[in-house]
């Protein structure tokens, strides 16, 4: 479990893009409330280029996924039933743009402003988000598509070379992680219909033991993929409220996440059973409506079960690969 300088270095990128993915969502927030929100689209578009510019291909093709979903999906979330399918298209283009092609990050960039143009009915205090969106995403797609024309992200396509079957293609690898986020998306609609009644805390465990199994069809390198995204999603849980201390929590499970998945299994087990007793603190719970968007649990007791189930899963899956990998090398 011993982290060496190149982790290291892996960890800061990724503490990094997440300061930058959380802090531009604030900036964005803070231009809208000034209502300069026209006035600063296009300084904060190559603000955020140049925040990102910097990094090595892989690091911010991920980067730029990340943000992608964070920042794109956010935007008029939850003012119409129609917007759901932006939500899910962005998704869906963060997804193949990681395993398969940059070429659809740059695309919903592209895509983004069009469907702004779109006529709605927006809050009033988002009244100019359509027009400045038209020119911050034009900034980022301009952006990347000459990183990608120049060949910049040509070795940046998330694959693994022991990968078999339907994983060994991009078009096969993006399906594959559809059917997990669809899994995911399950999860949370199931906790959210349950999350505040009582019967959470004896259906937490079934859930969790159910998600797991989902898993089992993965090698274990897409299992690392999925408990890596589904671990950053935990930790999101109590940062909504925007208490400093929460926001570092999630900053500590994302660098676990990110630990599990390029050191140990062991420290996505540390990072569940952390979570597990953290979200047992007092503590003024999210609302309902939130959790049924965002599949947390309500009662204490049942995230409690929920996440501990999953953390001892990945303990024990951690002591399982361990003795493969020590047996492997003994056989070599």
């Amino acid at each position: 479990m011993k982290v060496s300088l190149s982790e290291a270095k892996v960890l800061f990128q990724v503490a990094y893009a997440a300061t930058v993915t959380i802090g531009f969502s604030y900036l964005i927030g803070l231009a809208t409330q000034l209502d300069i929100l026209l006035i600063a689209a296009i300084p904060l578009g190559i603000l955020l280029v140049g925040l990102l510019f910097w990094l090595p291909p892989r690091a911010q093709l991920l980067s730029w996924a990340a943000v992608t979903g964070w920042l794109l999906s956010s935007v008029y979330l939850g003012t119409s039933d129609i917007e759901y399918f932006m939500l899910i298209l962005v998704f869906l283009a963060a997804i193949a743009g990681v395993f398969w092609s940059p070429w659809f990050i740059a695309a919903i960039w592209f895509i983004h402003p069009l469907w702004d143009l779109i006529p709605r009915d927006l809050p009033e205090h988002q009244h100019d988000l359509p027009l400045a969106c038209l020119m911050y995403d034009l900034v980022v797609a301009f952006y990347l598509m000459w990183r990608i024309r120049k060949g910049f992200f040509k070795e940046a396509i998330v694959s693994t070379s022991s990968a078999k079957g339907l994983l060994t293609t991009g078009p096969g690898r993006t399906l594959g992680a559809v059917v997990m986020l669809s899994v995911l998306i399950i999860q949370i609609m199931i906790v959210g219909m349950v999350s505040m009644d009582q019967l959470s805390v004896w259906v937490a465990a079934p859930v969790a033991m159910a998600l797991i199994a989902s898993t089992f069809w993965l090698p274990i390198e897409g299992k690392k993929v999925f408990w890596l995204v589904f671990t950053m999603w935990t930790g999101m849980t109590f940062a909504h409220s925007g208490e400093l201390l929460e926001i570092l929590i999630f900053g500590l499970m994302i660098l676990l996440a990110v630990l599990g998945f390029r050191v140990s299994l062991y420290y996505f087990g540390i990072a569940w059973v952390f979570h597990a007793f953290w979200g047992l603190l007092p503590r003024e719970h999210l609302s309902h409506d939130t959790a049924m968007l965002m599949g947390h649990w309500m009662i204490p007791l049942a995230g409690f079960i929920f996440e501990l189930t999953i953390g001892a899963y990945l303990l024990w899956l951690a002591k399982k690969n361990s003795s493969s990998v020590k047996e492997l090398g003994t056989v070599n």
